[in-house]
């Protein structure tokens, strides 16, 4: 249901700095997971900020999945 899928904002992106901020309506802990295309998780984290750390990602395409109270949205990052 259209409930479960968090809405949510990500930028800049792609990324050229060290960090991504994400912004989002829903209120509370945002867990982090970010992966590789290839489906290796490079990151699992959970955080109360609005930015992320990219600085240790190589340059890339991941997928990042944020779940704030249940709800959760995966979209695409590109890092430069």
């Amino acid at each position: 249901s259209d409930n479960e899928i968090l809405d949510m904002m990500v930028y800049p992106n792609p990324a050229d700095g060290n960090y991504v901020t994400i912004l989002s309506s829903v209120e509370g802990l945002k867990e982090i997971q970010v992966f590789t295309v290839t489906g290796k998780k490079v990151l699992d984290t959970v955080n109360n900020e609005n930015t992320l750390d990219t600085s240790s990602f190589n340059s890339g395409i991941y997928m990042l999945k944020v779940t704030i109270n249940g709800q959760s949205k995966i979209s695409k990052l590109v890092v430069r």
